[in-house]
């Protein structure tokens, strides 16, 4: 571990960094040029507004202007520029300072807390947000264990909308760009009466093509979509002391979203590890196959945007709907406020799970058997069993279209109750109670719905559905805290802060699985037994019977379905909190250090019932140092310096449970992590603006041992650290001691330049570049090539014109202009192909370009 001394990292401090938040003023004299200028920019990241270089947090914030000269139009973009934060769009995962969430099974919690107008929201989609709709994105770096609380352990990100103005204002804005990209976004906002002011705003957003090519002849895939969505608000002032703010919005997307492609050849390996059906890419070994398409080797080989598969991805987001509402009672030294907020939806996805096109093949019969020997070999007996057994001696046709199918349907609701002080007497302090609750149904059906015996496996209910694992949970949430946290002046220039959260979450519901295998099963195998080789129900040799913790029923077997069921439930509770101490010498002057615990709920991995389904809580011990200076009008430096002690790290690992490959959550027992971020602002000149972010993280596991390494389950891969002996299945347990946490990205480099061109009367051209870098990052706790992405670049061009009145912009720009392929995610495994290695990849856009046309009147 690359250990960097608290010490020396504060001496390096004074290289600090700032936020990219700034906007454009006009100078004192209306005939004057545009300049640059280090403008205050107000946040709400302690749940008050306050300047953000006042605030003893390490948070970056996006303001609607800044996002458009930026280029920022989603999560991926943010974390391009916002230091140690990484975001995978393939499973859609938040990750701060390499801690985050580890996996979407039901049951488990993100790491980063995601904040709707202040309201907690258990999905990332409002981050994804144009700017259109959202005035401000603050993220919130290390946990925030005391005012956020809820799955803050790694930070939080708190997006704030654009509200109802005062007066009249309609705004609309026209994007077309390459894919076949058009959008449309239009508000009408104003007021309804001196006491009431209303906003109405919708987008209609369509991409016909897709980022990468289907050779099979299928559609082109990934980031094609067709989305709505509506929103409507109100904010009144019911009296003069009491104001609500009101949201409903709905959503409503049909996408193509492929976010993976694999990089490797073909595994032509009859079943490869793990497989309980026949392989796909075997049929390109066999005689007389059939295909979609003529590929006869993975595309993605030789060129990553390229893919092979004959089942279209499908997915739908329906029924989306959200309401929000605070409302503000504002007394004459204290202010209570109320935050609340409902969402549901309904995500239904469908793709490709074998990567080709292969739609069937004869699998070989076996020599060996003396049946099919005499096919083989022309025996004498060859046409008498043709004649009178026929199918004993046909060899199988294998149908290996399989597919995935995955839903969410989830509810939640969120509700916070705050009374804090506003009186300016040297003494801030903050009380509240939390109340969270959230249904999530999850179903994931691994499927081979074309082979018609795994329709109807031998001695067992029928499966209309194909599905030869099917994977179903319920599970319903109770989250409640209540928290406190104050901040005292000790002198004009010394701040303590002090605060403590006792969180409680319970978590029960139930979970169901049937297993099907076809052709695996030992006396019944294709080549032995050719067409009436059957499919056999493995539900009940693959599932654990034995009690565990968590688990809250004996398990059932339903004869009518083949489902296994059994109930789940625990609950959790843990105190957090924070400790700091703020100077502040002068007006441009912060310097702070900080000490937080954040904590994560336990959870289920529901959905396999699998020997151990639960993992136990996750706690962090955060020491911050920063500083955040000022230099007159001209530059901002910021700097922080981070050491974690991480106790109980949530990691699911792949394992074999009666020969099935699952998943299963493990706790680390020990690891650490320390990391130094820098941000710079700086306008050398009128006009000139310069951003830059620097973040450098490195974590590792302390304590860890042992695990079987799945992807090389016999320890041989280099970084492999075998201990004691192999099991009864041969695997080599392995060490993780010295392993790096998932989705660390040690260093990475954000850049943006931009320059005002004053036009006079005919407005003004800001001109802006963007470079941004990426370190190879492992995505996986065994530090292996098949987990690692390459180091990745990008640059973008924008320029943003506004007329004069403000009445009109256009924006063009070019996103990734040399068309650099980026990863965010990888997984892998050793296999039996030339280079030893299958590996799939997480994929970001292509170069992509388009013009904007704002009017607003």
């Amino acid at each position: 571990m690359k250990r960097i001394n608290l010490l020396v990292a504060a001496s390096m401090i004074a290289l600090g960094v700032s936020h990219p938040a700034m906007a454009q003023e006009e100078s004192g004299d209306a005939d004057q040029d545009r300049v640059r200028k280090l403008d205050e920019v107000t946040v709400t990241a302690v749940k008050r507004e306050q300047d953000l270089n006042d605030v003893p947090v390490s948070v970056t914030a996006y303001t609607a202007d800044v996002r458009q000269e930026l280029a920022i139009e989603n999560l991926s973009d943010f974390a391009r520029f916002t230091p140690s934060l990484s975001f995978s769009a393939g499973d859609d995962r938040v990750f701060v300072r390499g801690v985050g969430r580890q996996t979407n099974t039901n049951g488990s919690d993100p790491g980063v807390a995601t904040y709707s107008d202040g309201i907690y929201d258990s999905s990332t989609s409002a981050v994804a947000k144009s700017d259109f709709f959202i005035e401000r994105v603050e993220v919130l770096r290390g946990p925030q264990g005391t005012l956020y609380g809820r799955n803050s352990i790694g930070g939080a990100i708190n997006v704030i909308s654009k509200r109802p103005e005062d007066t009249l204002a309609r705004d609309i804005r026209f994007t077309v760009g390459n894919f076949g990209t058009t959008s449309v976004e239009a508000s009408v906002s104003g007021p309804l009466s001196d006491r009431v002011r209303a906003k109405l705003g919708g987008s209609y957003q369509n991409q016909d093509d897709g980022y990468f090519d289907n050779v099979a002849g299928g559609p082109s895939e990934a980031g094609a979509n067709e989305t709505t969505y509506l929103e409507f608000q109100l904010d009144a002032d019911v009296t003069d002391s009491l104001s609500v703010w009101f949201k409903a919005d709905t959503t409503n997307s049909t996408l193509r979203n492929r976010t993976t492609n694999l990089g490797s050849p073909y595994d032509l390996f009859p079943f490869p590890t793990g497989y309980l059906t026949p392989g796909a890419a075997f049929g390109y070994l066999v005689p007389g196959y059939t295909q979609e398409g003529n590929a006869v080797s993975n595309p993605g080989a030789d060129d990553i945007r390229k893919f092979n598969v004959n089942t279209p991805t499908h997915s739908e987001l329906d029924d989306a709907y959200g309401i929000a509402t605070v409302a503000t009672w504002s007394l004459p030294t204290i202010d209570i406020k109320y935050l609340g907020g409902y969402r549901t939806y309904y995500y239904d996805s469908f793709r490709d799970d074998d990567g080709t096109s292969i739609t069937s093949y004869d699998y070989p019969l076996d020599a060996a058997n003396p049946l099919a020997g005499e096919l083989l070999t022309g025996g004498p007996n060859c046409q008498w069993l043709i004649e009178n057994l026929g199918p004993v001696c046909s060899a199988a046709t294998i149908y290996p279209s399989r597919t995935f199918g995955y839903i969410e349907d989830r509810s939640f609701w969120s509700h916070e109750l705050t009374a804090q002080s506003t009186t300016d007497d040297g003494l801030w302090w903050i009380v509240g109670a939390y109340a969270y609750e959230e249904d999530f149904h999850q179903e994931s059906h691994f499927g081979n719905a074309d082979q018609p015996q795994i329709l109807a496996p031998i001695a067992a209910a029928p499966n209309p559905d194909g599905d030869y694992v099917t994977a179903l949970s319920d599970l319903n949430t109770e989250s409640y805290a209540v928290f406190g946290q104050m901040d005292y002046d000790l002198t004009d220039t010394v701040t303590l802060t002090g605060g403590l959260r006792y969180s409680m979450d319970e978590k029960s519901g139930s979970e169901a699985v049937r297993v099907i295998g076809y052709g695996i099963v030992p006396g019944l195998t294709l080549g032995g037994s050719g067409a009436l080789a059957p499919a056999v129900d493995l539900t009940a040799a693959s599932i654990s019977f034995a009690p565990a913790a968590g688990v809250d029923s004996s398990v059932t077997i339903d004869p009518a379905t083949g489902l296994a069921s059994r109930q789940l439930a625990n609950a959790w509770n843990a105190l957090s909190g924070v400790a700091g101490i703020q100077w502040q010498p002068d007006d441009q002057t912060n310097y702070f250090f900080r000490y937080s615990r954040g904590y994560k709920s336990g959870g289920f991995n529901a959905g396999g019932i699998s020997q151990f389904p639960q993992t136990d809580e996750e706690l962090l011990d955060a020491f911050e140092l920063g500083v955040k200076k000022g230099f007159g009008s001209t530059l901002q430096l910021n700097a922080t310096a981070y050491h974690y002690s991480y106790d109980g790290l949530q990691v699911p690992l792949d394992v074999v449970e009666n020969g099935i490959t699952r998943t299963r959550f493990f706790n680390i027992a020990d690891a650490e992590a320390q990391g130094l971020e820098l941000e710079a602002r700086f306008t050398p000149a009128d006009n000139v603006r310069i951003l830059m972010s620097y973040a450098y993280n490195d974590s590792e596991v302390q304590d860890a041992c042992c695990f079987i390494d799945v992807a090389d389950p016999l320890g041989l891969q280099p970084g492999a650290q075998p201990v004691g002996t192999p099991d009864s299945n041969g695997n080599q347990p392995q060490s993780l001691k010295g392993e790096m946490l998932p989705r660390t990205v040690p260093n990475k480099i954000g850049v943006n330049a931009s320059y005002d061109v004053p036009l006079g009367d005919r407005g003004d051209l800001t001109l802006s570049a963007n470079y941004s870098w990426q370190d190879e990052t492992y995505h996986g706790i065994f530090n292996r090539d098949y987990t690692q992405t390459p180091s990745s670049s990008q640059i973008d061009l924008v320029g943003v014109w506004t007329s004069q009145s403000d009445a009109f912009r256009v924006v063009g720009y070019v996103k990734n202009l040399f068309d650099e392929q980026g990863y965010d995610g990888a997984t892998g495994a050793v296999r039996l192909l030339p280079s030893g290695i299958s590996k799939t990849y997480y994929l970001t856009a292509p170069r992509t370009f388009g013009v904007q046309l704002q009017m607003h009147f």
